[in-house]
């Protein structure tokens, strides 16, 4: 909306989307954005299908709309020109990004130049490990940034092993629902079935498939709530490659100030090295162009140091503010994983004790005999023949003046 409240609309693809996170990192070095919406395997075809479902639709537009969102809000990126133009061109946003051009032949001529192609670089060292030897070897000198980057790659490892492990936990409860719901299903239609021949033995079948189903919806609501509280960790999961790559940022921006540096120190020492012979001809000309060459790349030098800092400004500013958000919404997520687990615990606990009781209530004797037979079951040694032996038991004596061995099943010994 513009400042007379009205709104306006534009039509824009997922490819589109694609471009602006290129373009965003390109215009906004060491900023970690936010994640962008991914494909999804199991949604291959209809992606790729030219009629998608309304349902489909809804989905990608609701996930697209948090993310432009998150962009907005964004300290850094949300007052660039790239997302401004994003958001206002009415036309096609490939009349400005010629990558996404509608023109087949506009989107050739401009493939070997296109932003995506300027950062792959850094994206593919962005996938490697985040280590202090890498950091150093591109000439980082900042203390401060050293010192985030061995704490911030040993928190990355630990996210990306974790959050997938507890990701899948979630996925083998909800599994571990379904199918306990299917059993209990199954010995429901068993019940009524052995109803009509054995009642007795559908009273004990109907106790146990009542408490699967409810055991089971309790599990697939309890699945729901994690997968709920999980939410903040899996972005922080796909926070870390955007983190990586707010690091190859920093990288690329420190071998460029050292490449420049370097030409600028070669280029003075060409000068200082000819100055004299030139003075002495008398070659002004040379002489110019060799000082107006030096001070470029001196110039050139200066800006890129400048640029280092400023993305290494940006960094350090980035990584504070994404900790700070990452301990609140962990801590109230925590809390809930924590409250939800014990709750349902809790629950299907008492649903299995309910379902113990009632077969207590049922079949009395049962009970009583389990009972009886754990306190018959643990017989005392006793003592048969200068040997412990049990009662009930076989006792095996060994007669060694004989070299004979005796049996007895009431204790005594029978020679022979």
């Amino acid at each position: 909306a513009n400042e007379q409240d009205q709104s306006m609309s534009v039509r824009r693809r997922f490819k589109h989307f694609v471009a602006l996170e290129d373009r965003l990192r390109a215009n906004c070095p060491g900023a970690i954005l936010s994640p962008r919406p991914e494909k999804h395997a199991s949604r291959a075809l209809e992606e790729a299908s030219a009629r998608q479902s309304a349902q489909f639709a809804m989905q990608r537009a609701q996930e697209l709309e948090r993310y432009l969102n998150s962009l907005i809000n964004h300290p850094i990126v949300g007052s660039s020109d790239v997302l401004r133009l994003f958001l206002t061109l009415q036309d096609h946003i490939g009349v400005a990004w010629p990558e996404v051009s509608s023109s087949a032949i506009t989107r050739l001529s401009t493939l070997g130049n296109t932003t995506a192609n300027k950062i792959s670089d850094g994206a593919a060292n962005a996938m490697q490990d985040l280590g202090v030897a890498q950091q150093q070897a591109a000439g980082e000198d900042n203390a401060e940034i050293l010192a985030l980057v061995a704490s911030e790659g040993v928190r990355i490892a630990a996210v990306s092993q974790a959050v997938p492990k507890m990701e899948g936990t979630i996925a083998l409860l909800r599994e571990q629902a379904d199918r306990s719901g299917m059993v209990g299903l199954e010995l429901s239609k068993l019940t009524k079935e052995v109803q009509q021949s054995h009642a007795e033995l559908a009273t004990p079948l109907e106790f146990l498939s009542s408490a699967l189903l409810r055991s089971a919806r309790r599990s697939k609501r309890l699945s729901v709530e994690l997968n709920a509280a999980m939410l903040p960790f899996s972005t922080q999961y796909k926070l870390c490659r955007y983190e990586r790559l707010a690091f190859a940022d920093r990288r690329q921006a420190l071998i460029k100030r050292t490449a420049a540096r370097q030409k600028a120190d070669a280029r003075a020492t060409k000068l200082h090295l000819h100055q004299s012979s030139l003075q002495t001809r008398h070659n002004i000309p040379a002489l110019e162009r060799m000082e107006m060459e030096a001070s470029m790349s001196d110039g050139l030098a200066r800006e890129a140091v400048q640029e280092a800092d400023k993305v290494g400004a940006v960094l350090l500013e980035e990584i504070r503010r994404v900790g700070g958000t990452r301990t609140e919404e962990w801590r109230g997520s925590v809390k809930v994983l924590a409250s939800s687990m014990k709750e349902a615990c809790a629950e299907r606990v008492g649903i299995w004790e309910s379902v113990r009781e009632q077969f207590m209530v049922e079949f009395p004797e049962m009970g009583g005999g389990v009972a009886d037979a754990g306190i018959a079951s643990t017989p005392l040694p006793q003592e048969v023949g200068g040997q412990k032996s049990v009662s009930g038991m076989p006792a095996t004596i060994v007669d060694h003046s004989q070299n004979s061995v005796s049996y007895s099943t009431t204790g005594e010994v029978v020679h022979g």
